[in-house]
């Protein structure tokens, strides 16, 4: 910086100046009073002493002084240029959504999903399958995953550990599109679908699940709102969702408020949980709300 040579001229010669009034005081001092000349060598060699030591500390002091200084216009710097490319890499964001939503699905697709209810937090779990057959490819879609919508929901893909499967033909890349108020993922597939192909999503949303155990109810929405290029009201040609409930004395129940799709009895799987199996063989771009309902406590 450009004050620093003068500040350190400036601590340089005042030290100095002090140095030498407080010796040459000492020395007048010791003559006036006639101290004997051994005690006034130790006397001065003290003061000297005493001068360098705080002569080393004022300008140890300055050196922190000068690098605090440095270091926060470094990190004003820094913090500027991270805005800007946090900025420009949100411009992006954007524009990938826009595109995104303004696009019609250029294909048609079966879901099957499983929507595990836990035991606790950690145990709630989503599983998305799905066959997608292009019209005549499709090389990148959005989504939004179930996680809860309180103010402790999840903000970050990681924290739903959020995995992706294509077991035959390609692989799957899953980037944050927004994460500030609800997930949204973008999702490229390498290399582009071109026939009918699976594929499958799964996240853990921690505690999506907390209200229906401690109150023994909540509601499940989902939004079909994807029009295809054909004109059809839903991308979807089957839509199959799967409760898992955990094992309890009384069964679990399920409901879809509008009365759409057909729901099958509560019964038990293999290993003792209760399962309810909701279908809709002719989705038409429908709002789906689904009412559950189960024993709180597991009795």
């Amino acid at each position: 910086m450009p004050e620093t040579p003068s500040t350190y001229r400036a601590l340089f010669r005042g030290t100095l100046n002090a140095s030498v009034v407080l010796i040459g005081l000492a020395s007048g001092v010791a003559q006036l009073v006639e101290i004997p000349t051994r005690i006034g060598q130790w006397a001065l060699t003290a003061i000297s002493l005493a001068c360098l030591i705080y002569f080393a500390a004022r300008l140890w002091q300055l050196a922190f002084v000068v690098r605090i200084r440095d270091l926060r216009a470094d990190l004003r710097e820094t913090t500027g240029r991270l805005a800007l490319q946090q900025a420009g890499h949100q411009h992006y964001l954007d524009a990938i959504q826009r595109i995104s939503d303004r696009e019609k699905p250029l294909f048609t697709e079966t879901l099957e999903v499983l929507v595990a209810i836990g035991d606790d937090d950690d145990s709630d779990r989503i599983v998305e399958q799905r066959v997608t057959t292009p019209e005549p490819l499709v090389t990148h879609r959005t989504m939004r995953p179930i996680v809860p919508t309180d103010t402790d929901r999840p903000a970050l893909l990681d924290e739903i550990s959020f995995k992706t499967l294509r077991p035959v033909g390609g692989t799957i890349t899953a980037l944050p599109l927004e994460q500030a108020r609800l997930l949204r993922v973008w999702l490229i597939f390498d290399p582009a679908m071109t026939t009918p192909t699976e594929w499958q999503v799964e996240y853990r949303p921690r505690g999506l699940w907390r209200p229906l155990r401690e109150r023994g109810w909540d509601q499940l929405v989902w939004e079909d709102r994807l029009p295809t290029a054909s004109g059809t009201p839903s991308a979807f040609t089957r839509f199959q969702v799967t409760f898992s409930f955990p094992d309890s004395d009384q069964p679990p129940s399920v409901k879809e408020r509008q009365g759409y799709g057909r729901m099958t009895e509560p019964e038990r799987d293999a290993r003792g949980r209760w399962e309810v199996v909701w279908r809709d063989e002719e989705p038409a771009g429908r709002r789906y709300v689904w009412d559950l309902t189960q024993a709180v406590g597991g009795h």
